[in-house]
């Protein structure tokens, strides 16, 4: 479905969710919804969804995805170049500490700790490309959500485009709302039944009387 807007015989603007075919060809008999009255079922759901136990389990996973991603082939490369040059200094030192020869094996050393520093310098280039998400980091991030202003058009897209992956509305004997989140399988359905005026299947519509917004 999409966003179509228009106006009433007497001015007012009014906003709705509309099958893309019946917009483009006609012939679907999906009627249209009512945007505010959807997207105020949507935000409560998903702000209803955000327990302690979901943010975690959300904060864990995406944490341990992080960590993975930021594990580059380039990154995986470079420790195992700053082992090797941390073994071969400590080796070096234990040859000066033998009596051998002080000033090339120091020179030598001195090499290595030049190397170590570019490799270190790398690194932390890479990890900034790729930067590893901390689990108290995402926990705070999406507890933010928890106490959001519901009335703010900001707060309700952040929410939507951060939690959201797909919705699906149903009509019919199997009325329901269902709600697909991101890193999730399943949905989230919420039973439409029987229309009333405060229910989904009631803020559907036919849109008559309602002329398109002209510019």
């Amino acid at each position: 479905m999409t966003g179509v807007s228009g106006t009433g015989r007497h001015g007012v603007i009014h906003q709705y969710y509309q099958c893309v075919t019946n917009r483009k060809k006609g012939g679907c008999k999906k009627k249209t919804v009512k945007k505010g009255f959807i997207e105020d079922l949507v935000v409560t759901e998903i702000i209803n969804t955000l327990t302690d136990d979901y943010i975690d389990d959300i904060a864990c996973k995406i944490s341990e995805l992080s960590a993975r991603e930021g594990n580059t082939d380039t990154v995986k490369r470079l420790r195992r170049l700053l082992k090797e040059n941390e073994t071969a200094t400590a080796n070096l030192i234990k040859a000066i500490e033998a009596g051998k020869a002080v000033d090339i094996l120091s020179s030598q050393i001195e090499k290595r700790q030049l190397e170590k520093t570019d490799l270190e310098t790398q690194i932390a280039k890479e990890k900034l490309i790729n930067p590893v998400l901390a689990f108290d980091e995402v926990k705070f991030f999406f507890e933010k959500f928890k106490h959001g202003d519901v009335n703010s058009m900001t707060y309700r897209m952040t929410l939507i485009d951060t939690f959201v992956s797909r919705i699906y509305l149903y009509d019919g004997d199997d009325a329901r709302l269902e709600i697909f989140c991101h890193a999730s399988e399943k949905g989230i359905n919420i039973p439409i039944g029987e229309p009333t005026s405060g229910s989904p299947m009631g803020q559907m519509v036919e849109i008559s009387g309602i002329e398109p917004l002209t510019s």
